[in-house]
């Protein structure tokens, strides 16, 4: 379905003009702001056909009412409405914006539909640590970034019972923190909106089933709304099963001066991605190989929220937000092991942690504690230090390849938020005022644990799971943090009317955020424990510009900010990495991410068509990126970089023809680091600690995207569409040298159909891929020999790639009554 695509944008100019630099200095801006006011005031009072001037809308686009029928005053903003949401037969959030939303890109990191890697411009929105994330999230006005990194659960996101999708663009302050690159704002169905009962039965290939029951309704002043929604598959890749259930209800009340809803959202979902494969084992057993298992997140949700709208006055409004977000994350990780077997001076075997295992079965030959740097003993949890494994466990050390690692984050988190709207004239000119304040409570308790365990990989037949052993467990590797976060905010923004064609936006934010992290193992030196305020002023400015009744220009300046999530500053050490997310050690603290962006949008709709042509420039000072330093990739450390950057063009065409709607999604994207600073990437095939510098790609971006959407209705009853996406290639994570092969580039076709036997009845087919083309969306680096060398000797490579899913076929029965 076409997106629908509502602008109002932000100034740039690429190139690092004068005016570039001048933006990048938050004084500056309020002197841009100044200047561009004084400018329009004195041409308004010059014409005499200032005399009367258009009642300004309430437009002033903030956290707490992004429902996806306002405009964005510092950037653009693409919507998506029940219909389109619906017509897309899409199973989950992150597939329904990649399909239909300009920019939006998927790493299948995973290779599960409810756990990509979502890109946008550059920025990222994924529920994995040790990603850049930069993009916030609200449902319902309610923030759903999780407290511990900053992450999106999108399996905790209720697709059947969202009624507008609205993503900005910017790093608009008034979305608050996170907002580096843009900000997802979902908003939810009411009795209002969804009157009727449906039922909505879905099957498909590769074990796809699920069942969505709803029912709404209301009366003058009372609504209703409930989803029930069952989802499950067996997954397209060995070994990954999934299923997602999910309860929403709504409580809606609305009268002439105020409308509130209440809503509860309950999850409880098992997933199964078993991550990325090394393209030689893909090459030999087939793309829906994995290299080692189980892969697996538990989350349980508890989401209570409140919004309310209250007219106070014919020209003053408050508007309200109140969230509980309750979130329980386990995970289960079996990976390859960087422990090996050693031994005391005394002779006695055990485990110990070491860059290079010797493989010899000779005891006399075994490493011995104490006489290298780099080998030292394994603690067991429950047994002396100086205890060995011969003496706890009849398991010989050589046997122990694997390790299964396992977390647990319990994470609560309190949010209140209001802003007042105030229509009023400043010097004749029509404005708008809204003032606001925000503030959230975030409790996480965090636990984790290393078990050894054995790597079945003896054959080709085995399934290379990790077995535990019970009792032999790390006590290095044991984690039990408590964090408190408390983070408030007051913000503005301003709208004037200076003339009939042009407006005036100017906003702000403060943010102050305090880190308090405990060590619940350790105390002092050493331990986790960790004090850390952050403060930041975020300003934004935007002019808007009607050319003429057909044509709009819009330039914004923004600025937003990120401070380091407990996850980041508990992990942040070169000389004491950790692994992901189970291991986390003393750090040096790290500086909060500030990023500006300047942006320029043009509309223009012309004998039904409707053009967008968009520019943007983001530069981020400080971004925190994962640097991995270990024998498996979840394991390294996080570090600020001085500068990254990321800028591109958007353009849009769209058009309705007779039976026929169309629309056609360009972008290019620039994403690239400024400063120079060392990788360490271990597995780098040109070997480790490459130099990055200025211009260097950043890994794992698609320079250009293009889509291509086509709907046509054949009756009546009867309507046919399809999908066309290309994306160019990118660079392997850990390639951040920019000096091996890319991933290639690929072009899929996706298909769908919908058939209305009556009022009651409607049935859909959708097929994905539907050429089931063999493509990539994610690469980085790896040690496939420490695996497989017993069973293929000929796998050496160190590329690892998540391979996109072939042909999928799924059909929808849905009853409307």
């Amino acid at each position: 379905m076409p997106t629908r695509i509502s602008t109002k944008s932000s100034s740039q100019n690429v190139a690092q003009s004068p005016t570039h630099q001048l933006a990048r200095s938050p004084f500056a801006l309020a002197i841009i702001a100044s200047a561009v006011t004084y400018a329009f005031s004195s041409a308004a009072e010059a014409n005499d056909a200032m005399d009367h001037y258009e009642v300004i809308e309430v437009q002033g686009v903030t956290s707490l009412n992004a429902n996806g029928n306002n405009s964005a005053v510092f950037g653009n903003v693409q919507t998506l409405t029940q219909d389109d949401i619906e017509g897309s037969v899409n199973r989950s959030l992150p597939e329904l914006l990649k399909t239909q939303l300009a920019s939006v890109n998927l790493n299948d990191v995973q290779n599960n539909p409810f756990q990509p890697d979502l890109q946008y411009r550059g920025f990222t929105a994924s529920p994995l640590l040790g990603l850049p994330q930069g993009i916030s999230v609200y449902l319902n006005g309610g923030r759903v970034n999780e407290a511990f990194g900053d992450t999106v659960h999108w399996d905790l996101m209720p697709l059947d019972a969202i009624d507008t999708v609205s993503l900005y663009s910017g790093s608009n302050p008034l979305f608050g923190q996170n907002t580096l690159g843009g900000a997802l704002a979902l908003r939810t169905k009411t009795g209002f909106s969804f009157n009727a009962n449906e039922i909505d039965l879905q099957a498909g290939q590769f074990g796809q089933k699920a069942a969505s029951v709803e029912s709404g309704g209301h009366n003058d002043h009372w609504a209703y709304y409930v989803n029930l929604n069952h989802y499950e598959e067996d997954g397209w890749r060995d070994y990954s099963p999934s299923e997602v259930q999910q309860v929403f209800t709504s409580l809606a009340y609305k009268s002439d001066k105020m409308h509130i809803d209440m809503n509860l959202f309950m999850a409880d979902n098992e997933l199964l991605g078993n991550g990325a494969s090394p393209i030689e084992l893909l090459d030999i057993e087939g793309r829906e190989a994995v290299y080692t298992h189980p892969d697996q997140t538990n989350n349980e949700l508890t989401h209570v929220n409140i919004t309310g709208d209250f007219a106070l006055t014919d020209t003053l409004s408050l508007t309200a937000n109140m969230f509980y977000r309750d979130t329980q994350t386990q995970s289960i990780n079996g990976d390859d092991s960087d422990f090996g077997a050693c031994q005391f001076a005394d002779g006695r075997v055990t485990l110990c942690e070491f860059e290079d295992d010797d493989d010899d079965d000779d005891d006399d030959d075994l490493p011995v504690v104490g006489e290298g740097d780099d080998i030292e003993a394994v603690e067991f949890i429950g047994f002396d230090d100086d205890t060995a494994l011969a003496e706890i466990s009849d398991v010989d050390a050589d046997e122990l390849d694997g390790t299964y690692n396992t977390g647990r984050t319990d994470a609560k988190a309190t949010g209140l938020s209001f802003q007042l709207a105030k229509q009023y004239a400043l010097s004749g000119f029509s404005s708008e005022l809204i003032v606001g304040a925000s503030y959230t409570k975030g409790d996480v308790n965090y636990a984790a644990d290393t078990t050894f365990g054995i790597l079945e990989n003896e054959s080709a037949q085995d399934s290379r799971t990790v077995l535990p052993i019970d009792g032999l467990m790390a006590q290095e590797a044991r984690v039990r943090l408590d964090v408190d976060t408390t983070a408030w905010s007051l913000f503005f923004m301003n709208s004037t009317q200076l003339s009939s064609a042009v407006s005036l936006n100017i906003g702000g934010r403060f943010n102050r955020d305090h880190i308090v992290m405990e060590d619940l193992i350790d105390d002092g030196e050493g331990s986790l424990d960790g004090n850390h305020r952050f403060t930041q002023f975020n300003p934004a400015v935007g002019v808007d510009i009607t050319i003429d009744e057909q044509s709009q220009l819009n330039l914004a300046i923004s600025q937003s900010s990120r401070t380091p999530s407990p996850a980041e500053l508990s992990c942040a050490d070169e000389d004491d990495p950790c692994r992901l997310p189970n291991g986390f050690v003393a750090d040096p603290p790290l500086d909060q991410v500030v990023t500006q962006t300047i942006e320029a949008n043009y509309t223009k709709r012309f004998d039904n068509i409707d053009l967008m042509l968009n520019v943007f420039h983001s530069r981020s000072k400080d971004d925190i990126i994962f640097q991995q330093a270990g024998s498996v990739a979840s394991r390294g450390y996080f570090i600020n970089v001085d500068e990254t950057q990321r800028q591109g063009v958007e353009f849009s065409v769209g058009s309705t023809w007779e039976k026929l709607t169309y629309r056609l999604n360009y972008n290019y994207l620039n994403a690239t680091y400024e400063s120079t600073f060392t990788s360490f990437s271990p597995f780098n095939p040109q070997g480790p600690d490459r130099l990055v510098t200025p211009g260097d790609k950043i890994p794992g971006q698609p320079e250009h995207l293009v889509k291509l959407y086509a709907d046509y209705a054949l009756t009546d009853k009867a309507r046919l569409g399809a999908e066309v996406i290309s994306a160019s290639s990118q660079y392997f994570r850990g390639d951040e040298a920019n000096e091996n092969e890319k991933i290639d580039g690929y072009v899929i076709a996706n298909i769908y159909a919908s058939y209305r036997f009556n009022d009651t009845f409607t049935a859909s087919l959708r097929v994905n891929n539907v050429f089931d083309k063999d493509y990539e969306t994610f690469g980085t680096y790896g040690e496939a020999d420490e695996v497989l060398e017993d069973i293929y000797p000929d796998v050496e490579g160190a590329e690892f790639v998540g391979p996109a899913q072939p042909r999928m076929v799924s059909v929808n029965l849905k009853a409307r009554f």
